[in-house]
Order: structure tokens, then sequence, then C-alpha cells
């Protein structure tokens, strides 16, 4: 397929919904194919800095959701 120059949403997992699914169904429902693709900012557990300090890289917060969310 070849590079296409869309928009990217950069957002929070929670900026857009309470969570990652959330976010996904407004994306779906509202959104749609305005977007070339979606950058999801920080959703690891974190010490501060609205997820700029994470302090583990292999979870997600769970008040963001998990994994199997960010597959959507």
């Amino acid at each position: 397929m070849p590079i296409q120059n869309k928009t990217m949403l950069i957002t929070y997992s929670d900026s857009m919904g309470k969570n990652i699914k959330e976010t996904h169904e407004v994306l779906n429902n509202y959104i749609g194919k305005a977007i070339g693709g979606v950058h999801l900012l920080p959703f690891f557990p974190s010490t501060g800095d609205r997820g700029f300090a994470p302090y583990d890289y292999t979870v997600v917060d769970p008040a963001f959701g998990d994994w199997m969310m960010l597959k959507l």
C-alpha cells in the first residue's frame, strides 16, 4: 500500500471518553475516515506528568483499559 498523506490524531487515552475502548467508539462513530491514524499518548501506569513518567512499560494503566483494547 502506498504512503498516503493524511492527518494523524494525537490524543490521550481518556480525552475522547473514559478509556481506550470509548476513544475507539468515538473515532469509529464520529471521526471515521477523516483521519489517517491515531497516536495514543502515554497509557502506561505513571508517577505523574500526565503519563510521561511511566514506571512500567509492560502494562496498560487499568484506568485506560488493557492490551486487548489496544488491538481494536
